[in-house]
């Protein structure tokens, strides 16, 4: 049985992608840089919202703070404009609270907007949410403390009744860094391929996974 299990944000519940990219381009074309496309922001995506802004601007970090700040601005009302939930997730998220499993969303995504995006779209689903709190001492995935942190928050002890579902290469090194189970998704922001080199966890639907999750629990 699993005692708790913990989502990445982008690419594994939401779609944020629309969302990112107009916030993207806001902040950086003011300072001559050509406009992102929603591909270009998921190649880039993964590693918090000032890396992702270095990586569309090819690490030219000329006014980089500015851009930083304009992102921030524009994000913290425009975050929720495009995001949409993937297909099904609620089906998952339902047989999960079924279960009485504690669920929490642990992302690098800037706390302000994973706290209003969980609110508006899984309001009641889950027990914590954790995003970009380094102000609080808490290190990005794929540090694992922000893991042992949740675990803590969560109540629960044993690692191997962790699970921590994604969708990069930044949550596979997550999850072997914290030593817990895991599953990866392919509908997200990371080719299959590519997550493949790094394990054979890999689901292509929520259905798939739901049928995962549920073979934890039999």
């Amino acid at each position: 049985m699993i005692d708790a299990i913990l989502f990445d944000l982008d690419g594994t519940i939401l779609d944020t992608l629309e969302d990112l990219r107009d916030a993207c381009n806001y902040a950086i074309t003011k300072y001559g840089f050509n406009e992102v496309t929603k591909e270009d922001v998921r190649k880039n995506i993964g590693n918090g919202i000032l890396m992702l802004i270095k990586r569309c601007v090819n690490f030219n970090l000329d006014n980089i703070d500015l851009m930083h700040q304009r992102f921030k601005e524009y994000y913290s009302k425009n975050c929720n404009v495009h995001t949409k939930p993937y297909n099904d997730i609620y089906i998952l998220l339902d047989y999960i609270k079924s279960k009485k499993i504690k669920m929490g969303v642990v992302t690098n995504k800037a706390y302000y907007a994973a706290k209003e995006l969980i609110d508006s779209h899984f309001d009641g689903y889950f027990d914590l949410v954790l995003g970009d709190q380094m102000n609080i001492g808490l290190e990005r995935k794929p540090n694992p403390n922000i893991i042992y942190y949740a675990m803590d928050k969560l109540n629960v002890n044993d690692k191997n009744k962790v699970l921590y579902i994604g969708d990069s290469d930044v949550d596979i090194d997550t999850v072997n860094n914290a030593n817990i189970l895991g599953a990866f998704v392919s509908y997200g922001y990371r080719d299959r391929e590519l997550l493949l080199e790094k394990t054979n966890l890999v689901y292509d639907n929520v259905s798939q996974l739901l049928d995962y999750v549920k073979s934890l629990n039999e």
